[in-house]
């Protein structure tokens, strides 16, 4: 089968929960089916360094300026993909504009529509781009769409015309890391100018992530425990909430902004921490809770989306929208951390096992070609 898969998500370099979704899915692809040819394309005036990947692959990539590319496809509908690159079916690991001929196969992966759900969430670029590659119109194009979660199949089946047996659930993976050693953790706390103790966050900072709602958890537990917070990640779009919920100058001394993080000083920067919260106000899947728990990290996340359902039976979950129960949880935890046993971590690893998630994306990829 030649499968021609859109990796233009790949292109800023992050790896947030889409980037992560598509490296791993194709490294998942390749590791479980290397005897079918695949196809990896994309746009970008620039040069791109593509992640490393097993086996062979052929990568196909045109240099235009997106905001020209994108408005091209958007008003003409062209260039058709699949004039340009010849495959059984394409796959499309997240949203994009991708004009096909109406008998080419096409497969789209659905990760959240907090974008529908949550408008007030983006901003006046990213609500005009959503609106650019309507969802609504790719999802009814789709021969198939894989939604990350159950919760996500429950939004797209409510929020668009798409038929249930259109759509099938295939949960995301996560990488079963080893636990990291002392000096390990020892050189993450050295490079971070990391505390002795203390809360974390990982993620985005973006305002369905609910930073300034755990920050003020925090400065009501402050007083009572000696544990820091540490904020981890990159900027995203209306940061400046985060800055207006940042305490007086003399109160800051014990949030940390540590800002990106190697993916290297992950695990260990999860071990470190003492305790991880992650008080998002909606989720399609969830890597950073998943993550914390297999560096041995207890974990505090929402009662909302898809997170009861992915992390739920070893997380402990609080309402987002009540920052004194987030307070009091915290407090309780601090004051008698939990331990996550091997057999939860274990438990983790077999349910969520990216070379299960590829071997069911072939048969969907199968089904519609």
């Amino acid at each position: 089968m030649k499968i021609a898969i859109d990796v233009r998500s790949l292109m800023e370099g992050r790896l947030s929960g889409v980037e992560q979704y598509t490296t791993q899915i194709i490294r998942a692809l390749l590791r479980v089916a290397p005897r079918h040819e695949y196809k990896l394309f994309y746009n970008s005036a620039r040069e791109v360094l593509l992640p490393d990947f097993y086996g062979d692959v052929t990568v196909k990539s045109w240099q235009y300026p997106n905001a020209f590319f994108n408005t091209v496809q958007w008003m003409a509908s062209r260039p058709r993909w699949d004039r340009l690159i010849e495959a059984d079916v394409f796959l499309a690991p997240n949203l994009s504009l991708i004009p096909l001929m109406s008998t080419t196969s096409l497969v789209v992966v659905a990760h959240d529509l907090a974008f529908e759900r949550f408008p007030e969430f983006l901003d006046a670029r990213r609500r005009a781009w959503h609106r650019m590659m309507n969802p609504r119109l790719l999802m009814k194009r789709a021969d198939a769409v894989i939604a990350v979660s159950e919760h996500t199949k429950h939004d797209l089946l409510n929020l668009y015309d798409v038929a249930e047996g259109q759509v099938r659930v295939i949960h995301s993976g996560i990488q079963d890391k080893r636990l990291p050693e002392a000096k390990e953790i020892i050189r993450v706390r050295e490079k971070y100018s990391l505390p002795e103790k203390f809360v974390l966050y990982v993620g985005t900072h973006e305002p369905r992530k609910n930073i300034p709602g755990l920050i003020r958890a925090y400065q009501a537990v402050r007083a009572h425990v000696p544990h820091h917070l540490v904020i981890a990640g990159e900027k995203g779009w209306l940061s400046g909430m985060i800055e207006a919920a940042m305490p007086s100058p003399e109160s800051k001394d014990n949030i940390h902004m540590i800002g990106f993080i190697d993916e290297f000083d992950k695990t260990a920067l999860y071990a470190a921490a003492d305790l991880f919260v992650y008080p998002s106000f909606y989720e399609g899947f969830g890597f950073p809770p998943l993550e914390a728990l297999l560096a041995g990290t207890p974990v505090i996340t929402s009662f909302n989306s898809a997170l009861p359902e992915v992390v739920g039976q070893w997380a402990t979950l609080i309402d987002p929208h009540n920052p004194a129960e987030l307070a009091a949880v915290m407090k309780e935890l601090l004051h008698d951390v939990p331990v996550v046993t091997e057999e939860t971590r274990s438990e983790i690893v077999e349910k969520y096992s990216w070379d299960k998630a590829a071997l069911s994306t072939l048969k969907v990829l199968d089904m519609v070609r």
